[in-house]
């Protein structure tokens, strides 16, 4: 029984230990480095198959609407064989309807399908009735912010809080990783004219009549073409104002006896923001958002370190009370979830040596805790290789694979000390008791897998991609 002529694969890798360590040396090397540049999300990459096409039809009845805009959009939208009938609906409004379409299952390529839905609406409008004032599409739904900051202050203007905003975002174009930056918040200054209607009538001025100065001096437009035998240029009059100070000074009317009246006699000219019907605030401070959309098949820690650091320099450039705050940080997020995986991988060694040491010495409980690591990055240098980025599902199977690893090392150091109570010797031990174990081992852990093999035939959709 222990002379063995022939070595199977325990026995030469045993015997060749110097080139297996070698080996798996490389490997965890090759492992630790796709671990630090493998790509990162917090959530698996998956098509979202659901869009909005809305279409305006101003003035028109909800009847109006379903029969002469709804219907005709639904039979041109169902002459594509990509959306699925059955999951696709309208609903009809006082001169509005809002179509919900949904893709079949099969699409994969959405943004193709969008374009040419796009491409055949504009050309179908012209079959519509003239009332109709728009149909816009909508299919940016899975576009998500990988980073939302707030730019606050209690004392600046949002006039000065968007040059700031813009500033930052000049800086972040630069990051290649980057796909778009929004701005949301900002408010439009207006300036205010006060009339004083005491002063009006004191002055015999009438509000049409200042109406009609202040809009004629006020207008911007072409005055007139300058033509030659070779060029044609437009020639454009220069803003009359330019500051508060300029709308004061304007002339509204000159009495017979040559007396001008500007409007600061008769009113009060103030730059204001108006009561607006939304803001935003963080903290109880009036501020501005900027959503930042990371580009895709990218590391989302390697972009959060570019950023950050961006953010970071800039913000000590700008004054004490201007604050730059994140509401969302996904790079964040996914960093903890990485290094909370790491901290599960150290409890589950720290685990093993604690119960193995209890019933075996400390060197075999430190053989089966060793096997932990070296799986582990091998996979993830696998995973690498293979293209497959770390997520939250990607994680949670690592996590369930890290208790199989321990179950498996246990077993083997379990079965090798047996052997050896038996009397067998080290070297025959290790061989039997990975042979006896084999086949179970790796038959306990197909049956845990194929239990999800099924789901790939009854899911469909969204499910079926996660």
């Amino acid at each position: 029984m222990h002379d063995m002529k022939h070595l199977d694969i325990v026995a030469t890798a045993m015997r060749y230990r110097k080139i297996v360590l070698l080996i798996s040396a490389m490997l965890i090397i090759f492992g630790i480095y796709g671990l630090c540049n493998m790509s990162k999300q917090e959530f698996p990459t998956y098509t979202i198959r659901q869009g909005l096409i809305v279409g305006v039809y101003p003035g028109a009845t909800a009847k109006q609407v379903d029969q002469q805009l709804s219907k005709p959009l639904e039979n041109f939208l169902f002459s594509y064989k990509e959306i699925d009938r059955g999951k696709t609906y309208a609903q009809s409004k006082d001169g509005i309807v809002y179509l919900f379409v949904t893709l079949n299952d099969n699409v994969n390529n959405k943004n193709e399908f969008w374009s040419k839905l796009r491409h055949g609406l504009n050309d179908y409008k012209n079959e519509l009735p003239l009332g109709v004032l728009s149909v816009i599409v909508d299919d940016d739904f899975g576009e998500t912010s990988a980073t939302i900051l707030s730019l606050e202050s209690k004392t600046k203007t949002y006039r000065q809080l968007q040059t700031y905003m813009e500033n930052l975002e000049d800086k972040l174009r630069k990051v290649d990783k980057i796909a778009n930056l929004h701005m949301f918040g900002m408010q439009k200054e207006q300036i205010s004219i006060y009339l004083d209607k005491d002063k009006m009538s004191s002055y015999g001025i009438t509000m049409n009549m200042l109406g009609a100065n202040l809009f004629m001096h006020g207008l911007i437009t072409t005055s007139g073409t300058f033509e030659s035998d070779k060029i044609n240029i437009p020639v454009h009059i220069d803003k009359t104002y330019r500051t508060e100070r300029d709308i004061e000074e304007q002339i509204v009317k000159v009495d017979p006896d040559g007396s001008v009246i500007r409007l600061k006699d008769i009113a009060n000219v103030v730059r204001e923001y108006p009561t607006p019907d939304s803001y935003i605030t963080n903290n109880g401070t009036k501020c501005l958002l900027l959503s930042i959309e990371m580009r895709d098949n990218n590391d989302i820690t390697s972009y959060g370190k570019d950023v950050n650091k961006i953010i970071d320099k800039y913000e000590k450039t700008l004054p004490q009370d201007v604050k730059v705050s994140r509401i969302t940080d996904q790079a964040k997020v996914v960093n903890d979830s990485v290094n909370r995986f790491l901290l599960e991988m150290l409890i589950a060694i720290a685990s093993v040596v604690l119960v193995t040491m209890i019933l075996m010495p400390f060197r075999v409980a430190s053989v089966a805790a060793i096997s932990i690591p070296i799986t582990i990055f091998i996979s993830l240098g696998i995973m690498y290789a293979i293209g497959i980025e770390l997520n939250t599902v990607t994680l949670a199977g690592l996590i369930v694979v890290l208790g199989l690893i321990v179950d498996d090392c246990i077993v083997i150091v379990d079965g090798y000390i047996d052997e050896i109570d038996k009397g067998m010797s080290r070297w025959h031990a290790a061989i039997a008791s990975a042979k006896v174990y084999f086949r179970s081992l790796v038959t306990a852990t197909l049956t845990i897998s194929i239990t999800f093999f099924p789901l790939m035939m009854t899911f469909t959709g969204q499910m079926r991609d996660l």
